[in-house]
């Protein structure tokens, strides 16, 4: 009789979902589910974590068609960071690592920018309100100041919690421009 020679079967690197790999053999990163290309069900761990919520919104707004905001983001070709949208951890250190604390909202500098590193930043929720780009039907020139035909004047109105704030009437609309921005930098 032939001596059998004992072949070990081959244990493969498994990626979980946040791109951790696993080591050879091993089934488990700490705090993970390992996960492999036949499945695609994985723990990961920090799916309860305030920052899985907001990572898997952003990337809802700019690709999922059927969602409420996509005409603000997709649409308007918004995209996400190609390692955050792949990778969960990727987002969640760079958010750590980068001030993000409870009750900060995330922001795009600029709004019409995609979510990227260099583009994003954590804020509370007045800064990020007064960072919105301007109507489409707004002739001022300035984000929260409109023309008012009756008295000829420009109005100035900010947003503060989700409330409209009326800072008056002023001549031009660069005096009602700086009216918000000081008004806006005194509430931060």
């Amino acid at each position: 009789m032939k001596n059998k020679r004992f072949i070990p079967k081959l244990k493969r690197r498994c990626k979980c979902g946040c791109g951790e790999i696993t080591s050879p053999g091993c089934k488990w990163v700490y705090g993970h589910q390992a996960r492999n290309k036949n499945n695609s069900n994985y723990k990961h761990g920090l799916k309860n974590h305030k920052l899985y919520s907001v990572w898997h919104n952003m990337k809802t707004r700019c690709y999922n068609p059927k969602t409420t905001y996509y005409q603000d983001y997709g649409d308007r070709d918004i995209k996400v960071y190609i390692r955050w949208r792949l990778s969960f951890k990727s987002f969640y250190n760079w958010a750590i690592a980068h001030g993000w604390e409870e009750g900060l909202q995330i922001d795009r500098e600029d709004n019409d920018g995609n979510y990227h590193p260099n583009n994003c930043r954590f804020v509370t929720c007045q800064v990020n309100n007064s960072n919105k780009r301007q109507y489409k039907n707004n002739s001022s020139g300035h984000k929260g100041v409109t023309f008012h035909k009756a008295s000829n004047k420009y109005q100035a109105r900010c947003c503060i919690n989700r409330k409209q704030k009326y800072l008056g009437v002023f001549n031009t609309s660069k005096e009602a421009s700086k009216a918000i921005k000081d008004y806006m930098g005194e509430s931060i």
